[in-house]
């Protein structure tokens, strides 16, 4: 079941979900209840990255390469980018269950939403980039 998902649907959702939750912001009186529902969408990110990992380590980006071998900078960017992201993560996560949380723990989350948006543009930018074609012909 999980080789018929879109990992790049799921990375974008789970990003957005963990927007919504920072959104909300912490509250107060019962942080616990956020705290938990924090871990569970990280859980979420945490699987979604995982999925979209396997899914280009399976060779999206490698048929990407193939078709445009300029964009090799840009696949070791983006591989190294899902590696570091996927650290920060499983950080926040070990982070929930021995931290208090404070605003500190909000601005590592905000910073995680950027991220994941920015490793979703740059595959997408990625494979747009290989199966542009140019048809030829006169100009």
């Amino acid at each position: 079941m999980g080789e018929n998902k879109d990992w790049r649907v799921e990375l974008n959702r789970a990003g957005v979900g963990l927007h919504e939750l920072l959104s909300e912001g912490m509250p107060a009186d019962n942080p616990d209840d956020w705290v938990h529902r924090l871990e569970d969408q990280l859980g979420e990110l945490s699987r979604a990255l995982t999925g979209f990992c396997s899914d280009c380590d399976l060779g999206l980006f490698d048929e990407c390469i193939e078709l445009a071998p300029r964009l090799v900078p840009q696949v070791n960017k983006i591989r190294t980018e899902q590696v570091q992201l996927q650290a920060s993560v499983q950080q926040q996560i070990q982070k929930l269950h021995t931290q208090q949380p404070d605003s500190s723990l909000e601005r590592s989350m905000a910073d995680i939403v950027h991220r994941v948006d920015q490793l979703n543009h740059h595959a997408v930018d990625v494979v747009y980039s290989a199966y542009e074609t140019d048809l030829g012909g006169p100009g």
